[in-house]
This record gives structure tokens, C-alpha cells and sequence, in this order.
């Protein structure tokens, strides 16, 4: 049980929208629908940079000879990097030219990466599509443009999937518990948990 053990790495989902609109709250039906329109759902095969690091001034206060003091001066998010397979979907791909085109306001994305539990009760029926293993942990990033975009290096002597790379700066990273997500908490206290 995911409460218990930890999970393994390879469940997980990852949901990106644009930042001016929220999925979860209740703005205007037509950003809304946009947003929907404009996502890039799950199709990710690996995710790097979960991290965040912060920078630390050190000072030598006068007299104190045995150690410094330690401050805090600015938190660091490396960029999140996404590997996918090459499908029919070129979602990144037209979110990469929409940015650099300077069409319109560029867009940039908050995203929610969910890392699913091996087991357990299946979700689909319960009011969350598209989940069908509960969620042991979340992390949200804000205001996400892509940085890089890495297409597939081809090769006709061997037999790999095409593998593209997408990779984010952002604005932030935060680890969110799984019943800060909507739907989420509902139906994990509906089934004991």
C-alpha cells in the first residue's frame, strides 16, 4: 500500500494548461474552454528536475571564530525535463512555435505532474478520469515556457522509439499533498484513506 511503501517511478501523468486560466477554479467558461484546448495531457515518458535548491550567503560575523552564519538569499528550480515518444500529437511542438512566433500573448503553461500508486482501488468510475490508480504525490510548477525543444535523432539501422525532449524554466515548484487536488481528497476519504 502506497501509504506505507514507496511507490515506483514509472506511474505517473503529467497536465499542462495556460497559466492565465485555472482548471480547478471558477474564471470565465471561454478561458476555460481555451485552456482545455490548448493542453498537453500525459504521452511523457520521463520527467527530470523535480528539485529545488536554495542559495546560501555566508557570514563571518567579527569575534566569532568557530563557524559562520548561514543566510538565505535566493530558492533555484532547474528547468523540468520532459522525454516523449514521437506521436501524431505535435502539442509541444505548436506551443514551441506559438512562443517564438510572438502570435498573440505567448503562453505560458502551469502544469501538475502526478506520481500514481502500483495498486489499489481503480478511479476511472469514481468521478476522476482519467486516473485509474490513486495518487501518492503531486508537484505543480507555474508560469512554464519551453526553453528547448530536442526532436528525435533518427537512424535507420536501429530499431529505438523516437524520443523528443521538451524542456521548461519556470517559476516556481511546489510538492503538493495528494488531497490538495481537486476531486483527489474527496475520493480518497470516500474509500478510507
Amino acid at each position: 500500500m502506497a501509504l506505507i511503501n514507496p511507490v515506483p517511478n514509472f506511474n505517473f501523468t503529467v497536465s499542462m494548461w495556460d497559466a492565465n486560466a485555472s482548471l480547478f477554479g471558477s474564471p470565465e467558461l471561454g478561458a476555460v474552454v481555451g485552456a482545455v484546448a490548448s493542453a498537453i495531457l500525459g504521452g511523457f515518458s520521463e520527467c527530470q528536475g523535480l528539485n529545488c535548491e536554495m542559495e546560501l550567503e555566508t557570514y563571518w560575523e567579527g569575534g566569532e571564530n568557530l563557524h559562520p552564519h548561514k543566510l538565505v538569499k535566493t530558492a533555484r528550480h532547474p528547468n523540468l525535463v520532459f522525454k516523449s515518444g514521437v506521436t501524431f500529437n505535435p502539442g509541444i511542438w505548436d506551443w514551441w512555435r506559438q512562443v517564438m512566433s510572438g502570435s498573440g500573448r505567448q503562453k505560458r503553461k502551469n502544469g501538475l505532474i502526478l506520481l500514481m500508486d502500483r495498486g489499489g482501488p481503480n478511479l476511472t468510475g469514481m468521478g476522476l478520469p482519467g486516473l485509474d490508480r490513486i495518487p501518492v504525490a503531486a508537484w505543480s510548477f507555474s508560469n512554464g515556457f519551453p526553453e528547448r525543444l530536442i526532436g528525435p535523432n533518427l537512424n535507420a539501422k536501429g530499431n529505438e522509439i523516437a524520443i523528443e525532449t521538451l524542456e521548461i524554466s519556470h517559476e516556481g515548484l511546489e510538492r503538493l499533498s495528494p488531497t490538495m487536488i481537486p476531486g483527489v481528497g474527496e475520493v480518497a476519504s470516500a474509500i478510507g484513506l
